[in-house]
């Protein structure tokens, strides 16, 4: 019996569905995630071939849309790898954003915001994506992240900014700067370790600290969203992500504070996208 694999691949974690005729789709989470402009495909497609080894012969297509695959050569990179581990199937890689929306707006037309290790956001007309706004990563951009809370709550503790107990909930082994150094600029996935801090920081969210740095990362989102999508194409927005999904209520308060309203937030689009898949393949 013929598999079709449908994947929602983040820079830190993926999450894979299985399609098989006359069977419920079935859902794999926690498997590592790729980005193929900062990860290392060696670990994914390591981990890709253990998880599927009983199903590899029978898989014959597979719909991967990734982190970091919006350019032809990036999302060609990512089939690469995926062809390394199913060398017979069909391999169809789009971009995360393009995952998002299906999973989320099927063939509706609507608003689309990614926010879990990094950001993107886009108009979707139903088919199409209209992306104005420049995808500059975690350095220079993915603000309102994980990645960017991250890296600001790891400022604020090097500088002293940060009360005792967040940064003791946050960063419990210490903070030495050689390991600091090592993860950021010699490390195989600097943003997912920057996006690690914001799992710890969104369970202290009535310190007023987190607030506050939670807000001004989201205010600066909202900020991006305004200076290049129209307030008719904004004003709902449908958002995905780890972080979207954890801190839905501030990130909700703070959108509608500048005229924007979160209408959906689901933790995965991969629900939407097996049902966007299935009928398809119907």
């Amino acid at each position: 019996m013929s598999v079709t694999l449908v994947a929602d691949i983040g820079g830190t974690s993926s999450r894979w569905g299985i399609i098989r005729s006359g069977h419920d789709p079935r859902i794999i989470e926690g498997l590592p995630g790729f980005n193929p402009s900062v990860g290392d495909p060696r670990l994914f497609a390591s981990a890709l071939k253990a998880e599927f080894q009983e199903q590899a012969a029978r898989v014959t297509a597979v719909f991967a849309y990734g982190a970091g695959c919006g350019t032809r050569e990036r999302a060609e990179q990512m089939a690469h790898v995926l062809l390394a581990v199913w060398p017979r199937a069909r391999i169809d890689v789009a971009s995360d954003l393009m995952g998002a929306a299906h999973g989320l707006l099927g063939t509706n037309a609507g608003f689309v915001l990614i926010l879990g290790t990094g950001m993107n956001a886009a108009w979707y007309n139903g088919s199409i994506l209209d992306q104005p706004m420049p995808s500059l990563g975690y350095i220079l951009g993915d603000e309102g992240s994980g990645a960017d809370i991250g890296k600001y709550a790891l400022i604020d503790a090097l500088h002293g900014r940060m009360p005792v107990e967040v940064r003791d909930h946050v960063f419990p082994a210490g903070l030495a700067m050689p390991e600091v150094v090592k993860e950021l600029y010699r490390g195989s996935s600097p943003q997912a370790w920057l996006a690690s801090f914001t799992a710890p920081i969104a369970g202290l969210t009535q310190h007023a600290y987190v607030q506050g740095l939670v807000r001004s990362r989201f205010n600066a989102l909202a900020d991006r969203l305004c200076a290049y999508f129209p307030l008719e194409q904004r004003s709902s927005i449908t958002a995905t992500g780890s972080v979207a999904f954890g801190l839905a209520d501030t990130l909700r308060t703070v959108l509608a504070e500048r005229g924007m309203q979160l209408i959906d937030v689901q933790r995965s689009p991969m629900p939407g996208l097996l049902k966007y898949r299935s009928e398809a393949l119907l």
